[in-house]
């Protein structure tokens, strides 16, 4: 097949390495896939437009021109500013559209989405939030993660033990409980907060936390991060997906995450990892205290759930949707 694969952010994140590792992988399958983005943008596009906002008509002729040109099997558009730029572009074209919806906030009705030929949800919750729109064809397929970047190793406990935290540092990723739960569990613990934040917020939870075994390593480098940690933890108030999860999982170490969002939909508490409500540091104390006697049990099955959302596994899934449409 011939794909376009369209993403615009300028920032890295984990969007971004979605599209990277799924126009590697379709390319590996034998398909011509062209990437379409922002110059200087975080996808390395092969073909650079301005991307200004989402009535940029200068990007829309240029994708147009694009798909007129290579005339595309798919246009696969990720990034919500990016869906009307794709629309216009691909109107009155055979091309396939299809667009992926990474958020669980519900996105506004608009005219352009009668033209989307195909929706990609990675979970059931963020594919409820598209019933408005009456999708012509819809499939949930998750985010995924590549078993051999990501071995499973687990290793024995450090002293003190060790929780991590890893990923953007912001209030609504439950930063601030997880330092109140810290607190609580007094002696024995300590935890490394890594990733990058705001600035004010960064110097207010360093703050917070600064008579506590509590330290921000900044960006670490993965795998490697989980050989240093016995325990993730993801209290986020909200996650969509939860990329860091499965990553944990595969990986051996044992995860603590919110009943919030995409974890629901990959965790079976007590069998491969452990769920908390969120915005709770006395449920998630309680949920670390209980890990640290029940880990060898929680791990080589949260390694086999890891497995089926094995890149090598979902691909061929979105391949597939792509031949159905």
């Amino acid at each position: 097949m011939r794909i376009l694969q369209v993403s615009s952010p300028q920032e890295l994140g984990g969007g971004e390495i979605h599209v990277i590792e799924l126009t590697r992988a379709l390319r590996e399958q034998g398909h011509n896939v062209i990437v379409a983005g922002r110059q200087g943008g975080a996808v390395k596009p092969d073909v650079e437009l301005p991307f200004r906002n989402a009535l940029d008509l200068k990007t829309v002729a240029g994708l147009r021109h694009l798909i007129k040109k290579e005339r595309f099997h798919i246009v696969h558009g990720h990034v919500a500013r990016d869906y009307p730029l794709v629309l216009g572009a691909a109107r009155s074209l055979p091309s396939k559209v299809v667009l992926t919806r990474h958020l669980l906030l519900p996105i506004k009705s608009n005219f352009l989405y009668r033209r989307v030929d195909g929706w990609i949800a990675p979970t059931q919750q963020i594919l409820k939030t598209l019933t408005h729109l009456k999708p012509q064809a819809s499939a949930v397929i998750p985010n995924w993660v590549d078993l051999e970047r990501f071995p499973y190793r687990p290793h024995g406990l450090h002293r003190p033990l060790t929780l991590g935290l890893l990923g953007q540092i912001s209030p609504h990723k439950g930063h601030d409980d997880a330092v109140d739960a810290v607190r609580l569990l007094g002696p024995g613990y300590r935890l490394l907060i890594a990733g990058k934040g705001e600035d004010h917020y960064v110097s207010a939870l360093r703050k917070k936390s600064a008579e506590l075994p509590i330290a921000f390593p900044g960006f670490v480098s993965l795998p490697e991060f989980f050989d240093t940690v016995d325990v993730l933890l993801v209290p986020s108030w909200e996650e969509p997906f939860g990329l860091v999860v499965l990553e944990g999982m595969a990986s051996g170490i044992p995860v603590i995450s919110t009943m919030a969002g995409g974890p629901l939909e990959i965790i079976r508490s007590g069998i491969n990892g452990i769920l908390v409500p969120p915005r709770d540091p006395k449920a998630l104390a309680a949920a670390v205290a209980a890990v640290r006697e029940h880990r060898d049990a929680l791990i080589l099955p949260a390694r086999e759930r890891a497995e089926d959302f094995d890149i090598r596994r979902v691909v061929p899934r979105i391949e597939q949707f792509y031949r159905t449409l």
